[in-house]
Protein backbone atom coordinates (compact mmCIF):
# COMPACT_ATOMS: atom_id res chain seq x y z
CA UNK A 1 0.00 0.00 0.00
CA UNK A 2 1.50 3.64 -0.33
CA UNK A 3 1.23 5.62 2.42
CA UNK A 4 -1.11 8.47 2.41
CA UNK A 5 1.49 11.51 2.71
CA UNK A 6 3.04 9.44 -0.58
CA UNK A 7 -0.14 9.39 -2.47
CA UNK A 8 -1.09 13.59 -1.98
CA UNK A 9 2.66 14.34 -3.46
CA UNK A 10 2.35 12.10 -6.42
CA UNK A 11 -1.20 13.11 -7.01
CA UNK A 12 -0.93 17.02 -8.14
CA UNK A 13 1.46 15.75 -11.05
CA UNK A 14 -0.69 13.04 -12.36
CA UNK A 15 -3.41 15.52 -12.43
CA UNK A 16 -1.12 18.02 -14.10
CA UNK A 17 0.13 15.38 -16.85
CA UNK A 18 -3.53 14.15 -17.21
CA UNK A 19 -4.61 17.73 -17.75
CA UNK A 20 -2.14 18.25 -20.49
CA UNK A 21 -2.75 15.50 -22.47
CA UNK A 22 -6.26 16.38 -22.44
CA UNK A 23 -5.51 19.80 -23.67
CA UNK A 24 -3.26 18.37 -26.69
CA UNK A 25 -6.06 15.55 -27.52
CA UNK A 26 -8.71 18.59 -27.32
CA UNK A 27 -6.44 20.94 -29.55
CA UNK A 28 -5.49 17.95 -32.27
CA UNK A 29 -9.88 17.08 -32.27
CA UNK A 30 -10.37 20.75 -32.41
CA UNK A 31 -8.29 20.84 -35.47
CA UNK A 32 -9.67 18.13 -37.07
CA UNK A 33 -13.34 19.17 -36.78
CA UNK A 34 -12.50 22.24 -38.47
CA UNK A 35 -10.64 20.79 -41.39
CA UNK A 36 -7.64 22.02 -43.40
CA UNK A 37 -6.41 25.33 -43.07
CA UNK A 38 -6.81 25.94 -47.02
CA UNK A 39 -5.96 29.09 -48.80
CA UNK A 40 -7.80 32.21 -48.20
CA UNK A 41 -10.63 33.51 -50.71
CA UNK A 42 -9.38 35.11 -53.39
CA UNK A 43 -12.32 37.95 -55.16
CA UNK A 44 -10.91 39.41 -57.81
CA UNK A 45 -12.37 42.70 -59.21
CA UNK A 46 -13.45 42.55 -63.06
CA UNK A 47 -13.74 45.46 -65.78
CA UNK A 48 -16.19 44.97 -68.22
CA UNK A 49 -13.73 48.07 -70.10
CA UNK A 50 -10.60 46.40 -69.88
CA UNK A 51 -12.24 43.37 -71.17
CA UNK A 52 -13.47 44.74 -74.15
CA UNK A 53 -10.58 46.70 -74.91
CA UNK A 54 -8.04 44.37 -74.21
CA UNK A 55 -9.19 41.27 -74.25
CA UNK A 56 -8.40 39.89 -71.51
CA UNK A 57 -9.26 39.14 -68.10
CA UNK A 58 -6.97 39.40 -64.75
CA UNK A 59 -7.14 36.62 -62.50
CA UNK A 60 -4.43 37.06 -59.72
CA UNK A 61 -1.68 39.27 -59.10
CA UNK A 62 0.75 37.42 -56.80
CA UNK A 63 4.09 38.48 -55.63
CA UNK A 64 6.95 35.18 -56.50
CA UNK A 65 10.17 34.31 -55.90
CA UNK A 66 11.30 35.44 -52.62
CA UNK A 67 9.59 39.22 -53.28
CA UNK A 68 11.79 39.80 -56.32
CA UNK A 69 8.69 39.47 -58.80
CA UNK A 70 5.13 39.65 -58.97
CA UNK A 71 3.40 37.63 -61.60
CA UNK A 72 0.10 38.92 -63.45
CA UNK A 73 -2.64 36.19 -64.77
CA UNK A 74 -5.18 37.13 -67.24
CA UNK A 75 -7.14 34.76 -69.19
CA UNK A 76 -8.19 35.17 -72.41
CA UNK A 77 -11.20 36.55 -73.91
CA UNK A 78 -10.82 37.37 -77.49
CA UNK A 79 -7.68 35.90 -78.82
CA UNK A 80 -7.10 38.73 -81.65
CA UNK A 81 -7.43 41.45 -78.82
CA UNK A 82 -5.10 40.18 -76.47
CA UNK A 83 -2.66 39.15 -78.64
CA UNK A 84 -2.31 42.73 -79.29
CA UNK A 85 -2.42 43.50 -75.93
CA UNK A 86 0.19 41.04 -75.29
CA UNK A 87 2.78 42.21 -78.11
CA UNK A 88 2.33 45.94 -77.01
CA UNK A 89 5.87 45.50 -74.86
CA UNK A 90 6.78 49.05 -75.09
CA UNK A 91 3.72 50.04 -72.79
CA UNK A 92 2.97 47.13 -70.68
CA UNK A 93 -0.07 47.79 -67.96
CA UNK A 94 1.80 49.54 -64.77
CA UNK A 95 0.68 47.99 -61.32
CA UNK A 96 0.46 50.99 -58.52
CA UNK A 97 0.44 50.05 -54.87
CA UNK A 98 -2.83 52.02 -53.62
CA UNK A 99 -1.44 52.69 -50.20
CA UNK A 100 1.83 53.70 -50.80
CA UNK A 101 1.63 54.90 -54.45
CA UNK A 102 4.40 52.93 -55.45
CA UNK A 103 4.55 51.37 -59.10
CA UNK A 104 6.12 48.62 -61.00
CA UNK A 105 5.88 48.44 -64.73
CA UNK A 106 9.18 46.54 -66.03
CA UNK A 107 8.05 42.81 -67.28
CA UNK A 108 10.75 40.85 -67.18
CA UNK A 109 8.63 38.59 -69.92
CA UNK A 110 5.97 39.27 -71.97
CA UNK A 111 5.86 37.63 -75.27
CA UNK A 112 4.56 33.79 -74.50
CA UNK A 113 5.64 32.96 -78.01
CA UNK A 114 2.54 30.96 -79.43
CA UNK A 115 -0.93 31.16 -80.68
CA UNK A 116 -3.60 32.47 -77.48
CA UNK A 117 -6.53 30.57 -76.86
CA UNK A 118 -9.89 31.72 -75.59
CA UNK A 119 -10.04 30.35 -72.52
CA UNK A 120 -6.46 30.19 -71.63
CA UNK A 121 -4.75 31.29 -68.79
CA UNK A 122 -1.38 33.19 -69.78
CA UNK A 123 0.78 35.84 -67.43
CA UNK A 124 2.86 38.55 -67.57
CA UNK A 125 5.85 38.99 -65.18
CA UNK A 126 6.92 42.25 -63.20
CA UNK A 127 10.39 42.87 -61.80
CA UNK A 128 9.41 44.06 -58.22
CA UNK A 129 12.31 46.36 -57.41
CA UNK A 130 12.49 47.45 -53.54
CA UNK A 131 9.69 45.31 -52.79
CA UNK A 132 7.44 47.80 -53.63
CA UNK A 133 4.36 45.43 -54.19
CA UNK A 134 3.58 42.96 -50.96
CA UNK A 135 1.64 39.96 -50.80
CA UNK A 136 -1.53 41.12 -48.90
CA UNK A 137 -1.88 44.69 -50.65
CA UNK A 138 -4.03 46.29 -52.73
CA UNK A 139 -3.00 47.43 -55.97
CA UNK A 140 -4.52 49.15 -59.03
CA UNK A 141 -3.92 47.65 -62.67
CA UNK A 142 -3.42 50.55 -65.15
CA UNK A 143 -3.80 49.85 -68.95
CA UNK A 144 -3.50 53.05 -70.86
CA UNK A 145 -6.90 55.05 -69.80
CA UNK A 146 -8.42 51.99 -68.05
CA UNK A 147 -7.66 50.94 -64.76
CA UNK A 148 -8.74 47.90 -62.08
CA UNK A 149 -9.01 49.65 -58.96
CA UNK A 150 -8.55 47.25 -55.67
CA UNK A 151 -6.82 44.26 -56.84
CA UNK A 152 -5.59 41.89 -54.00
CA UNK A 153 -2.48 41.00 -53.78
CA UNK A 154 -1.18 37.07 -52.82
Amino acid sequence: TIAPARLRAVAPRQVLIIALVLALAGTIGWQQFRGPAGPRPYTMPQSAAIEQALGVRFSRVAVVAGGGLVELLYVVLDAEKAARFQSNTKNPPRLRDENSGATIARTALMKQGHELRPGQEYYLIYENKQSAIRPGSAIEILAGDLRLRHVPVM
